[in-house]
């Protein structure tokens, strides 16, 4: 059995939306800040706003699920973009169901970052690809 060249993106792409569901839906202990440290740092350098860092991290992770997307050459309904609207509409889902646990809160913010990261991630992937392809010696 011979397996495509998009079998192990795609394989990447599923560990990263189970990890994301995984994080997303099970509870953090009380002592947490949120955020990592680096983002609540980049949060600071590019908001003056440590606290920003929790925004910061979503949108970085689906910045990575939307750039994981385009490497594994997915699509929904023959249409790249409609990527980003199924990842905007996976986050939103996730932040929703965060509420039915009780212990944590779902947050707008963080649905609108989750959104914002996977279209900026698919775009600079689709870009960086693009332009791989043109630099390829023909």
């Amino acid at each position: 059995m011979t397996r495509g060249p998009h079998f192990w993106p795609r394989v990447v792409f599923g560990v990263l939306l189970v990890a994301v569901a995984w994080l997303t839906l099970t509870p953090n202990p009380d002592e947490t800040e949120p955020g990592l440290a680096i983002t609540r740092w980049l949060a600071e350098v590019l908001f003056r706003n440590e606290s920003l860092g929790d925004k910061v991290a979503h949108f970085l992770v689906y910045a990575l699920l939307g750039a994981a997307a385009v490497w594994a050459n997915l699509s929904v309904f023959s249409r790249k973009w409609g990527v980003a609207i199924a990842l905007a509409c996976y986050g939103a889902a996730l932040e929703g169901l965060q509420g039915l646990g009780g212990v944590r809160t779902p947050e707008l913010a963080d649905a609108v970052a989750n959104g914002s990261g996977a279209l900026a991630g698919l775009a600079a992937a689709a870009i960086l690809m693009a332009l791989a392809r043109r630099m390829r010696p023909a």
